[in-house]
């Protein structure tokens, strides 16, 4: 039984179709805590950047604080170059120089040890899930960051600046434009905590995707529609309801959506109408070229390009989401394609960081497992993305240390796996 069957056979979902906003809606623990006992402590790099002036000339976030709540609408973000709209800028443009930050030529990848998907790392699901489990006992929060209350821009502020150092993304984020983000984010934390009904802890969590603009590759291979009695496909439709609706409040201009076979194009996506409207333009046919139409169709003109050509507005999240292993394509062309995108972004002034890369399964195939693992232990590849196996295979593995992974922390570390390294539960060998 997928994802969306479960959630439907629970009463916690009123179906696809039916679904306000992406709220899950109804009892049955949809969105519950998870036990006590899981999902790991608080991590290192979340101490000591609010008490004062870090290196890279933030001022402190307690003597700023802005109105926070404001609507969605006064945020401006741009996205490179995506076809048929007008991408209006989001606060300072990045092609600017801003003075106190550190050089933004960072050589090499980003040194973090991201081990071994479909394992339970030493802490699970990240220092997000244990604070709410714990009800926040283990300090996560607005605590661990040091930047006051999570309902304040200040406090939110310090969750950014914590983002915009770990992922490199000073080129894009100096001080004045993170402080209007922060400004910005507030209500729409806890809208989405309330829609969702997750614990402000881990909302709190998802105030990332506001620094990025958010892509999702989908897969409309055969597979999908004929595996499992088409439920690899009424999973998708609730991946992408969910990630749409969490995307739009931090982010006016929506999602993008490209598929690996299909040549539509969803822009701006926002709502479930919407993402009702674009999957009726889609048929599910065709083989699984993961790698080749990634680059063909997501990397070189909504990344590569615009970073190229200096106008790459926001960095980049591309979420994947696959039943399947490559077919009609090396195996070894994804890989490819995923090196050479982040090498020709070390030659930009924006830097690897302006792209992150999500892989997530729909579905029970071993074999397409099995790649994403081999993926994730690659170790070129795998510290420069996250991988995240079906929601099942998610929840027995956390079920063995004693936590019930209910399917919107599943959900949550689709959407921020790959940007806050506190969710990254892999464990790779030395």
């Amino acid at each position: 039984m997928g994802l969306a069957s479960k959630l439907a056979a629970a009463g916690v979902a009123a179906a696809v179709s039916n679904m306000s906003g992406g709220a899950p809606g109804g009892p049955g623990g949809y969105g519950r805590p998870p036990a006590p006992g899981g999902y790991g402590q608080p991590q290192g790099y979340n101490q000591g950047y609010s008490q004062q002036s870090g290196p890279g000339g933030y001022p402190p976030p307690g003597q700023q604080q802005p109105g926070h709540g404001y609507p969605p609408s006064q945020q401006q973000p741009g996205h490179g170059y995506p076809p048929s709209q007008q991408q209006p800028s989001h606060g300072y443009p990045p092609s600017q120089q801003h003075p106190g930050y550190p050089s933004q030529q960072q050589p090499g990848y980003p040194s973090q040890q991201q081990p071994g998907y479909g394992q339970p790392g030493p802490g699970g699901y990240g220092a997000a899930a244990a604070g709410a489990a714990l009800g926040a006992a283990a300090g996560y929060g607005a605590a661990s960051y040091g930047g006051g209350p999570a309902g304040q821009a200040g406090g939110y502020y310090s969750i950014l600046e914590a983002a915009v150092r770990e992922n490199r993304l000073e080129a894009f984020y100096p001080p004045q434009r993170l402080q209007q983000v922060a400004a910005s984010v507030s209500g729409q934390v806890q809208q989405l905590a309330q829609t969702w009904d997750i614990p402000m802890e881990i909302a709190r969590d998802l105030v990332r995707l506001a620094l990025y603009d958010i892509v999702l590759y989908v897969d409309d291979s055969g597979s999908m529609a004929f595996e499992e009695k088409g439920e690899r496909i009424d999973d998708l439709k609730l991946i992408l309801h969910r990630v749409s609706f969490a995307a739009s409040l931090f982010d006016t201009n929506g999602i993008e959506v490209r598929f690996m076979n299909n040549n539509y194009q969803g822009n701006g996506i926002r709502s479930e109408q919407q993402v009702g409207q674009m999957m009726q333009n889609v048929k599910f046919q065709g083989l699984t070229p993961l790698g080749t139409n990634l680059r063909k169709k997501v990397l070189d003109p909504l990344v590569v390009g615009p970073a190229s050509a200096g106008q790459l507005q926001k960095p980049v999240l591309i979420i994947t989401i696959t039943d399947g292993e490559p077919a009609g394509e090396s195996s070894s062309t994804l890989k490819h394609a995923i090196k050479n995108a982040k090498h020709q972004l070390q030659s930009t002034r924006y830097g690897p960081g302006a792209l992150a890369l999500q892989f997530g399964q729909v579905g029970n195939d071993l074999k397409a497992r099995a790649f994403l693992a081999s993926l994730d232990n690659d170790r070129e590849v795998g510290p420069m993305i996250d991988c995240t196996s079906n929601f099942e295979v998610e929840q027995d593995e956390m079920a063995r240390i004693g936590v019930d992974l209910s399917p919107s922390l599943w959900l949550v570390k689709i959407l921020v796996g790959s940007i806050d390294r506190s969710y990254d539960k892999k464990d790779e060998r030395q």
